[in-house]
């Protein structure tokens, strides 16, 4: 009767040996995995990662340096209109997006922009809390029955396709 119960123990005694070492295996495979995974720099600043403020510095620019000056240097009809109007403040980059591509290979880059309420309404959407002499406010969805800004505006002189400034 001892024999059996001997053998029992030493059966369990092999099965829990046999879990514990899957389990240091699968623990070791874990910390090999997230070591490999991990930025080194990660913690550095908390729970956040060092090396990422260096890797955006280095990125190229997208966007051509700030203000209108160099778009003025070859747009100067443009600027110069714009210069009078409602959105003579308005950094080209606003409503073109980035432009550095464009400064680089002007005859390869042409930027676009889609005069549609999502863009124009960005700004001049209405808001409760802004009056309409800050910024020109409009509902978006009511106001041009769906067509794009720039059929009565042009966003350069907004005012000019529909006979002055009315509000």
């Amino acid at each position: 009767m001892q024999e059996g119960i001997d053998q029992k123990s030493r059966f369990s005694q092999h099965a829990v040996f046999r879990a514990g070492v899957t389990v240091l295996f699968i623990l070791l495979v874990f910390a090999i995995f997230r070591y490999m995974s991990v930025p080194k720099s990660f913690g550095q600043y908390g729970y956040y990662r060092g090396d990422n403020v260096t890797e955006w510095v280095s990125m190229d620019l997208s966007y051509a340096p700030p203000g209108n000056t160099v778009c003025s240097k070859c747009h100067e009809q443009v600027a110069q209109a714009t210069s009078q109007a409602e959105h003579n403040k308005l950094n080209c980059q606003s409503c073109h997006g980035p432009l550095m591509a464009h400064v680089r290979k002007p005859a390869e880059s042409h930027p676009a922009v889609a005069g549609n309420a999502e863009l124009c309404g960005t700004c001049h959407r209405e808001l409760v809390g802004r009056t309409k002499e800050q910024i020109a406010s409009v509902k978006v969805g009511e106001h041009s029955g769906g067509l794009d800004c720039t059929r009565c505006h042009d966003p350069h002189q907004p005012w000019s396709k529909i006979g002055g400034r009315q509000w």
